[in-house]
């Protein structure tokens, strides 16, 4: 396989993002997912009032730190942030926290929300956790807490945004005279907007690297098998790809 597309946001998606940064001659990269700030009013004015009660801030993801960071900025709440403890599961999340004088902690390279979970644990049982995310996706950390009954609240930081029409048609002329031979299909979701976005896209002709058993199951269900399926988290997308794309690059 000599280039992948690969169409997910570069915050979103841990430490692939270095992957998306490095590797130009092997990754075509163009992002139909995209966020914008989205804030609550209600919501932010009750949290300027409790913030200083978490103990804990989790990013799940750069995305989410560099929009709650924002608001932390807009609203004055920087000092509060910066003597909170911050956990996060990759390196360009705790590299930008780090840039803006804030200690981040990431248990383990490549961290999952267990790892995260288990190093709170280790800390404190009661400290109240806060969790910036975006508005209408479900992320597994929360739920974890909450099967726990630990003391959490979520803040919604961000929302999906339409791509730009004429983006749209630069990333089509791309697609078209870069013909990449492999596809990343990170989640439904990305199956869906890619469909949407290439429909002269013939699934069946190209390699297709299936981010979850749920992907695998949606290609299933369209007559396309992929050629290799990863196990749901960003870390196990990075191994295959780096197993399936780089390592062959740097062989040949």
């Amino acid at each position: 396989m000599k280039k992948i597309l690969i169409t997910a946001e570069e915050n979103s998606c841990g430490n692939l993002k270095q992957i998306l940064q490095s590797n130009p001659e092997s990754v075509l990269h163009l992002p139909l997912e995209q966020y914008e700030s989205y804030i609550q009013r209600e919501e932010s004015d009750a949290l300027k009032a409790l913030l200083h009660s978490f103990t804990f801030i989790v990013h799940g993801s750069l995305r989410n730190a560099s929009f709650f960071m924002d608001w932390a900025d807009e609203h004055g709440q920087f000092s509060t942030v910066q003597n909170q403890v911050h956990l996060v599961m990759d390196t360009p999340t705790a590299q930008y926290l780090e840039k803006r004088e804030i200690p981040a902690i990431m248990p383990r390279d490549n961290a999952r929300p267990i790892d995260i979970m288990e190093f709170m644990l280790r800390i404190s049982k009661d400290g109240k956790t806060l969790y910036p995310r975006p508005e209408g996706k479900a992320e597994e950390m929360p739920g974890l807490l909450q099967e726990l009954q630990l003391p959490m609240a979520e803040f919604t930081v961000c929302r999906e945004k339409n791509l730009a029409p004429d983006q749209l048609k630069a990333y089509r002329k791309r697609l078209e005279k870069e013909s990449p031979n492999g596809i990343l299909l990170h989640n439904r979701a990305s199956l869906t907007r890619t469909k949407a976005a290439f429909p002269d896209l013939n699934l069946r002709k190209v390699a297709i690297l299936s981010g979850s058993p749920g992907v695998t199951n949606a290609l299933t269900e369209m007559g396309v098998e992929p050629a290799v399926e990863a196990g749901g988290s960003w870390p196990s997308i990075q191994k295959i790809i780096t197993d399936e794309i780089l390592s062959e690059r740097t062989h040949s």
